[in-house]
Order: structure tokens, then sequence, then C-alpha cells
């Protein structure tokens, strides 16, 4: 019997052709992320010196620290970054938005208001990441010295709390940029009550990260808690829906990006934290050692802990935690957590999150919504569990 006159042989020919699209969707996802940061670029340079223009203070010397300190808040938001944010504003918005219609003209000039909200946005984060990379005491951010480490060179304390200070103007910035859009006043209502809300889940899932060692929460479901808290509400969620509010979605198609958002910020959290340990710090901006000697939990310590043996699990602890270890400890460390199957079981998880993440965002392509729109949201999964960033 010719073995193909069933349909069972051609199985493995459509897996191949959607692995194709799921290629060229992730390919295409990864070009308009890069093309937005540029773009996001170009406008926060422009924005910076306008407010570097500004001649605040009330004598010199309070003009040249004001000026020194919106110097360094410039420099440090214009760092090479995804700009994944402002991209999920970006699309967010045009998700309900038909390109190529009568509306065009209309629709060019209401992006330019998004931009600003994007460009809000980003500088939030900017804001968010000086005072994380003072509570962590990191020493490097997108491959540049930290806020505390700049202004600390002859005092550790001041360098502290300039981290802090800075980080607030930089916040207060961004909040006034997005109030300051240009959009009704209904509509900034509700997405700084989006922003406000998202930012204050990401604070409570901020110290449950910097807690979680101290409670005893080495469980995959507290890293799972963890990153829903953080970094799936503060990286996907809030600026997906902002973007959404803006372009008028409905609730219905909102809680649909919200659960898209829950698994994806999840899966992007996982690669991160793999990236954190076994990344290129070139390509990453940070050190490979820090999430070990810091002692952050992660799956992957988890489940080093769970499914290893106890020559990896001391590897492990030797360096977990300790603030300093050798080259050698921190090298055995990496290596007991890959032979003990942790770090694969955390790739897949990511991976299987990012695949259920990409089916929910295409089931709106039966509601008549942007195609292009939803072509990034599906395929940004794609990339973002295979990035190297």
């Amino acid at each position: 019997m010719d073995p193909r006159s069933g349909r069972g042989w051609l199985t493995p020919f459509y897996s191949k052709i959607r692995d194709m699209v799921k290629d060229t969707l992730g390919i295409a996802a990864k070009e308009s992320l890069i093309k937005i940061a540029k773009e996001v670029g170009v406008r926060l340079e422009k924005y910076w010196e306008e407010e570097l223009a500004n001649d605040f203070g009330f004598n010199e010397t309070q003009k040249e620290l004001v000026r020194k300190m919106l110097e360094h808040a410039k420099e440090h938001n214009l760092r090479p970054a995804k700009r994944v944010r402002a991209t999920f504003v970006i699309y967010g918005y045009l998700l309900g938005k038909e390109l190529n219609n009568s509306r065009n003209q209309e629709l060019k000039a209401e992006m330019e208001k998004v931009w600003r909200v994007a460009e809000g946005v980003e500088m939030v984060h900017t804001a968010l990441l000086m005072h994380d990379d003072f509570m962590d005491q990191d020493k490097v951010r997108r491959g540049l010295p930290t806020t505390q480490v700049i202004f600390g060179k002859e005092d550790k304390h001041y360098g502290d709390s300039m981290a802090v200070d800075v980080g607030d103007v930089v916040l207060c910035l961004g909040f006034e940029r997005v109030l300051t859009a240009g959009f009704d006043g209904e509509v900034i209502k509700k997405i700084m009550q989006q922003m406000l809300r998202g930012i204050t889940n990401t604070a409570f899932g901020q110290a449950y990260d910097v807690s979680l060692a101290r409670l005893g929460e080495l469980t995959e479901e507290g890293v799972m808690s963890l990153h829903r808290a953080k970094t799936a509400i503060y990286t996907y969620e809030n600026p997906l829906i902002i973007g959404g509010i803006l372009g008028g979605l409905s609730e219905e198609i909102l809680t649909i990006l919200r659960d898209y958002a829950m698994k994806g910020g999840v899966a992007f959290q996982l690669q991160d934290d793999v990236l954190g340990v076994y990344g290129d710090e070139e390509k990453t901006g940070k050190s490979s050692n820090s999430d070990l000697l810091q002692g952050k939990v992660t799956l992957l310590i988890v489940k080093v802990m769970e499914k290893g043996n106890e020559e990896q699990k001391r590897a492990v602890m030797k360096v977990w935690g300790k603030k300093k270890a050798s080259s050698e400890e921190i090298e055995e460390a990496k290596k007991a957590i890959k032979e003990s199957g942790a770090y694969q079981y955390s790739v897949e998880v990511s991976r299987k999150l990012a695949e259920k993440a990409a089916e929910t965002v295409a089931k709106l392509r039966t509601w008549g919504l942007n195609a292009e729109a939803i072509d990034f949201l599906e395929g940004i999964e794609r990339y973002m569990v295979e990035r190297e960033m």
C-alpha cells in the first residue's frame, strides 16, 4: 500500500512549514524592534536636548549640579537598549488601527502623541533601572557604569543617594512626558491609572524579589509568582495595555492581551535569567556573574537544588549569594547548573510559555484587527526566547 494514500506523510511537511512561518515572524519582529528602538532613541535625544536647555537653579552651583544630573539622565536613557516597552506601546495602539485607509493622515497625527507616551514609558524604565541597580549594588548597566558608581567615585553614600535622586527626577519627567502627550483628559486618566498601578505592582514584585531568599521561597511557584508580579506586568502588560487604551481597544481584547502578557512576560524573564548566568557580557551589557553572586532566586537555582546531586549543589552554594568568588568557582557553579539539567529545564519552560503566548495572541486574527501588529506580537515571542541580549 502506498504510504502516501493517507495524509499522515504530510505531517512533517506541514510542521516544517509552520516552523518556517514562525521563524519568519520572529525575524520580522526583531527587525521591527530594532527600527522602533532607533526611532525612540532619536526622539529621546531631542527631548533631552530641550530639557537641558532649561536653566533651572537659584545659583550657579545649583544650576551646575542640575545640569550634571540631567546630562547623566540623558546618557543613561540613550544607552543602546531593546526598547521593548516602547515597542509594545506602539503595537498595542496599532492593533486597533487599520493602515492604508482614508484615515492615514489622522492616524499619522495621532501617532505623534503615541510616540510621546512611548518615550515616557522608556524614561520611567530608565528611572526604575537606576533604583534597581542601587538596590542590587550593580556596577554595570548596558555596558557602562551604573548611576551610583558614576556619582560615588569619591563617596559611596553620595553615589547611592544620587542614584535614588536622579532616578526620581527621571521618573517624574517620564510621567510628565505621558501627561503632556496631547490626548484628552479621560484617555490620559486611564493610561496613567494603568501605568501607576503597574509600577506599584512592580514595586511589590521587587520587594518580593529581594525577600525571596530570606522567606525561604526557593520553589518554582515562588519564581513564577515573582516573574508575573514584576516582569510580566512591567515589561509586557503595562505598555501593551497602555497602547491598547490609546488605540481604543475593547475590554474583551485587552483581557486577551493581558493573558498574552502574563505568559510572554514570564518567558522573557526566564530567558533573562539564563542570560544573567550564561550571556555574553559584550552583548547583554551586564555581568554574567552578578546574579549568582547576589543570590538571585531564579528557576536555574531552584532546579539545580531540586535536580542536582550533592556535588553540584555544593558547587552552586559555594558562590550563590556570596558576593565574592574566584572565577574558577563561578565556572564550576555554571557547569553544575547545566549538568544538573536545570539549564535545559528553564529553557524549555521559557519556550513553552512563549509558544502559549503566541497562540493566545493569534486568536485575535479573527477579530478584524491590524494583521501587522498581530504578526509582531506573535513573532516577538519567537525572538525573545532565542535572543542573546
